[in-house]
């Protein structure tokens, strides 16, 4: 069963810039390499023919780096789903201090 990849190529690998490429050593060990990491997603994943989570989700997070402005069109909308599912969170929360506070009294 073959899962969809991310549309990538090796070129926009190689060219891709790493910010905080020392932070990154300093945790690890050693340097992100875009490429390298497409070639361990690949062959984790048997030629991305064999579903593997851990592989989906890197070669996902690659593709956000490629494209950072399609991520934060998909952030924008997560965050205000976030904000709306805490504003109903606070609601229910009130809704319970005043049935609490009503069978106290």
């Amino acid at each position: 069963m073959m899962y969809k990849t991310k549309e990538i190529n090796k070129a926009a690998l190689k060219a891709l810039h790493i910010k905080n490429q020392e932070e990154i050593v300093e945790l690890t060990g050693s340097k992100l390499n875009p490429t390298q990491a497409w070639e361990v997603i690949k062959s984790a994943s048997e030629n991305f023919s064999k579903p593997d989570a851990k592989a989906q989700e890197a070669d996902a997070l690659l593709y956000k780096m490629l494209h950072p402005e399609v991520s934060k069109k998909t952030t924008k909308k997560n965050d205000k789903e976030i904000i709306r599912l805490k504003e109903k969170e606070r609601a229910r929360a009130l809704e319970l201090l005043e049935l609490e506070l009503l069978i106290a009294a």
